[in-house]
């Protein structure tokens, strides 16, 4: 990799001097409009900040409903696979069929 000549170097600390020092004498010379744009800005955030809490809980009720979904489907299952009840199916099953 080519190193940068003193010429770049120098011209690259011109422009980040430049900047830092426009970017620092902003506040003081907008006043208000500043305060204004933050209020905007900040009243933007609480609305956006609104949408997201009711994202989140639309999303928590979605997980509780599938997790409540997901429970019974566990408990049928384990219902249908206990032993005495699969006893009493086949024994009945076995009847029907005459077996």
């Amino acid at each position: 990799m080519r190193q940068p000549t003193r010429r770049q170097v120098a011209a690259l600390k011109e422009r980040m001097s430049g900047a830092w020092r426009a970017r620092h004498a902003e506040p003081a010379a907008a006043g208000a409009p500043l305060e204004a744009e933050h209020e905007r800005r900040l009243a933007l955030l609480d609305e956006r900040l609104g949408r997201v809490e009711a994202a989140l809980e639309d999303l928590q009720d979605a997980l509780y409903r599938q997790s409540m979904r997901e429970d019974e489907r566990h408990a049928d299952m384990r219902e249908r696979t206990d032993p005495s009840r699969l006893a009493r199916d086949l024994n009945a099953d076995a009847r029907r069929r005459g077996l």
